[in-house]
């Protein structure tokens, strides 16, 4: 018998509402965009642990592994890019069969505050596209529709669907052309400095997301978009 979802509490006051009409809010972006398109750039964001919290942060199973927040060895080969997260959890369901992974995604997953409020400021500065490696495996293809929130990017990519996977280069060169956007007009982030790196090899500036810091690692993304907290509002935004 497995274990049903068992949630941890989410953080009170997750900032910017998800209520705003999916197409309002990107047509909104898509315009003040078209008004500023030579300021900007793209900003890449990792879905798992930068947009949504990871599982180690948003479940309360008795007993589940640590991984960035603790010592947990078998994660340490995930963050090295030893070891792809899936298999990771497939291990883990190998030791715990009685934990259903899939379920705890699904249920206990919701965007970060905190991130919301990032691309609240960075409309119309800057593109902000989510880059996963595979959320469908978890969601299903129509997983966007999950998380209202994602209809204020300005795109979705999944690597899987580009054909290689983060922290290789070339998923990140495809994700440029997917884009088309010069990958020296990138800017990455991700929980997992393995990924970092292959951004960085295919000529994108990256930034580390720390789980165990969400709003200290959201101000250093918005310090290198040139955006300090002090001034939310201030027209010079990171330029490659």
């Amino acid at each position: 018998m497995t274990v049903g979802p068992s949630c941890a509490p989410r953080p009170a006051g997750r900032g910017a509402s998800e209520s705003a009409p999916p197409d309002a809010v990107r047509a909104a972006r898509r315009r003040a965009l078209r008004r500023t398109r030579t300021t900007g750039g793209t900003l890449l964001l990792d879905m798992g642990g930068v947009v949504i919290p990871t599982l180690f942060e948003s479940t309360a199973v008795p007993g589940f592994p640590a991984g960035p927040t603790g010592t947990d060895e078998d994660y340490r080969s995930v963050e090295r890019g030893e070891s792809q997260e899936r298999d990771y959890w497939a291990r883990l369901v190998a030791r715990r069969p009685d934990i259903d992974i899939g379920a705890l995604w699904r249920e206990c997953s919701y965007v970060r505050g905190e991130v919301l409020g990032l691309v609240e400021r960075l409309a119309g500065r800057v593109r902000v596209v989510a880059f996963t490696n595979d959320m469908a495996h978890w969601f299903g293809d129509d997983w966007p529709a999950r998380f209202p929130a994602v209809a204020r990017f300005d795109g979705v990519l999944e690597a899987a669907k580009l054909g290689v996977l983060k922290p290789d280069p070339a998923a990140f060169r495809a994700a440029a052309d997917a884009l088309a956007e010069d990958p020296g007009r990138c800017l990455f982030v991700d929980d997992l400095a393995a990924n970092l790196d292959g951004a960085r090899a295919a000529g994108m500036a990256a930034e580390l997301f720390e789980v165990t810091d969400p709003a200290g690692s959201v101000a250093r993304v918005a310090r290198a978009l040139g955006l300090p907290p002090d001034e939310p509002r201030r027209r010079r935004v990171w330029s490659p």
